[in-house]
């Protein structure tokens, strides 16, 4: 699974449908067509465009993008009194 589709297609969505949540417009982030290992593009921290009101509720989706083959690491980041969700991929 690529993050770079996965963002654009459904951060919306599944942020409402958990409780909490405020959904923001997604920003589709770009990837390489290349695997993980064979990647010459560095990584970065990406926005996932996914709000939500308390931190767990946002811990909660570490694991749904931490299933894509390049995405590296999940954070949860304060943001104007909502909980954002960046992912460090390539």
């Amino acid at each position: 699974m690529r993050i770079s589709h996965v963002l654009a297609s459904t951060a919306v969505g599944a942020a409402l449908l958990l409780g909490g949540a405020v959904a923001a417009p997604a920003q589709a982030a770009t990837a390489p067509a290349d695997s993980r290992s064979a990647s010459a593009v560095p990584a970065t921290w990406q926005w996932t465009g996914e709000y939500f009101s308390t931190e767990s509720a946002c811990k909660a989706r570490k694991s749904y993008y931490m299933a894509a083959s390049n995405v590296y690491d999940y954070k949860c980041v304060p943001s104007g009194g909502l909980w954002g969700g960046k992912v460090l991929a390539d």
